[in-house]
């Protein structure tokens, strides 16, 4: 009945919109069909397989309103498991950019509540997951339970010693960020001031990548307050448990009012490049020059909004073997970028125009295979009307996902390199990293997904962060591929 009903839609979508070619972008609404219609004062979302069956779970931070967990059914619907996850996964109050990720190794996803408050600070909370759905709260033996504005929490193995700590990026007057770092035991310790990342700019959102290529993971910091915005922060790893700040000499201190970042090779080289969606001033795209320094090519965004950018998020939509981009828009409406493959990202949403929320005031978006199926689909959180999925209506093999397995390094592999080759001429043809947060209050499935030629075959090389490296020849597309670090 589900199948039929999405069916339904995208004909008439396609028969409104012309659309159908070879390449087309075709999405379908679901969000009631799927049960994930969620009308809380939305802010984030974070996609995780918590009972490990093989489907991605949706988690919902709401500001204001109960949270929600929703468990896959694995036929395209879900259902709200919140009331029976565990005590406190609710969390009633102000609650931000959650975030999923293993922090013991023990092949559960865990749970780090980004919280703020009603009336006073609310402490962020630690949920240790139990492979079946539940949580238990372990905040206090923990020692995590901030008392701070957390706006955007993550996930990452810094310092590459195989355990996950946390990041928690903290607006206000006179905030402090705060890195925790995970002492391998159930505890973690606050090594801020020794790592030198505690910026104190009204900070939105921490996300972390491999910017100069190598090993390490670095920290870009976004923020802004109204209305003339401040510097964003980009923290190298120096490999010794320390960072230095290089955003100016790196060219990506963008002093607008920021919100959101995502990291992505838009252009295929094997770098990261940058993509800032900024509330004002205008959202910027900064390519790397394959060193971590970065030079500005927003002129490359064609059709781009005004201002009012918050939620990105970059996905091969069509699987042409290119990152697409969507990004939320806190007023207007939101975008699509496609990328032509000559350097550009065009805004296509008009002929998807199901997928602009026109006038509504979007939060996070993240992109995930919902179905698996191997078409990346779309949760868009909105502020007081209902939150939207939108069904990726391509059918084709030509996709590959890649899971990872970490064993001397974190279990979830965070900070991992997964790059596609050519079997012939070894030629790189994409590249993805693995991570938590990323966007605005955002985390995708812990998934490596690439659109690519569903009738040929290709090399796999995935590099840990312990450095192991893994190849895997004659992969064919159409398919998940799972890979376990070799001890």
């Amino acid at each position: 009945m589900i199948k039929m009903l999405w069916q339904a839609a995208v004909v008439g979508i396609l028969l409104m919109g012309g659309l159908g070619a070879a390449g087309a972008v075709e999405f379908v609404d679901i969000s009631e069909v799927a049960g994930v219609a969620d009308e809380g004062l939305g802010k984030g979302v974070a996609f995780a397989d918590v009972n490990n069956d093989g489907y991605v779970d949706l988690y919902v931070s709401n500001k204001g309103g109960a949270n929600k967990l929703y468990l896959n059914n694995g036929d395209g619907t879900f259902r709200d498991f919140t009331d029976l996850a565990g005590p406190g996964l609710d969390h009633p109050g102000f609650t931000l950019g959650s975030v999923f990720g293993d922090f013991d190794n023990d092949g559960c996803v865990d749970l780090y509540l980004a919280t703020g408050g009603y009336y006073e600070i609310e402490a962020n909370r630690l949920f240790k997951g139990h492979c079946d759905g539940t949580f238990t709260d372990v905040t206090e033996k923990a020692g995590v339970g901030l008392r701070a504005f957390t706006y955007g929490a993550s996930f990452v193995d810094f310092d590459n010693d195989g355990f996950l700590d946390i990041y928690c990026a903290n607006y206000g007057v006179g905030a402090k960020n705060v890195l925790f770092r995970n002492n391998g035991d159930g505890t973690f310790t606050d090594v801020t001031d020794q790592a030198g990342v505690g910026d104190r700019g009204w900070s939105w959102m921490g996300v972390w990548a491999d910017v100069n290529n190598d090993g390490l993971q670095d920290l870009y910091v976004v923020n802004g307050r109204y209305p003339a915005g401040e510097p964003n922060r980009l923290y190298l790893n120096n490999g010794d448990g320390t960072f230095r700040e290089v955003a100016r000499q790196a060219g990506v201190e963008d002093p607008n009012w920021g919100l959101g970042a995502a990291f992505a090779d838009v252009d295929n080289d094997g770098s990261l490049d940058l993509f800032v969606s900024n509330y004002v001033g205008g959202n910027r795209l900064y390519l790397n020059n394959g060193d971590g320094t970065f030079r500005d090519a927003s002129e490359r965004l064609k059709g781009a909004g005004e201002g009012w950018g918050k939620g990105p998020s970059f996905g091969d939509v069509n699987h042409d073997g290119l990152l697409d981009l969507y990004e939320g828009d806190c007023k207007l409406a939101n975008q699509l970028y496609v990328n032509d493959g000559q350097g550009n990202l065009v805004n296509r949403a008009d002929e998807v125009p199901v997928v602009k929320c026109e006038t509504v005031r979007t939060k996070g978006t993240a992109f995930a295979d919902i179905d698996n199926d191997g078409a990346l689909d779309l949760y868009v959180v909105n502020w007081g009307v209902p939150n939207r999925l939108f069904k990726n209506a391509r059918k084709d093999a030509s996709w590959l996902k890649v899971k990872l397995t970490g064993t001397l390094s974190n279990r979830d592999a965070y900070g991992a390199r997964v790059k596609i080759l050519d079997p012939a001429s070894g030629q790189l043809l994409a590249m993805r990293e693995m991570r938590s947060a990323t966007g605005f209050c955002a985390q995708e499935p812990n998934l490596a997904h690439f659109g690519l030629d569903g009738g040929r075959a290709y090399e796999v090389l995935v590099r840990f962060p312990s450095g192991v490296e893994v190849r895997k020849t004659d992969v064919k597309p159409g398919h998940l591929l799972e890979i376990v670090e070799p001890k």
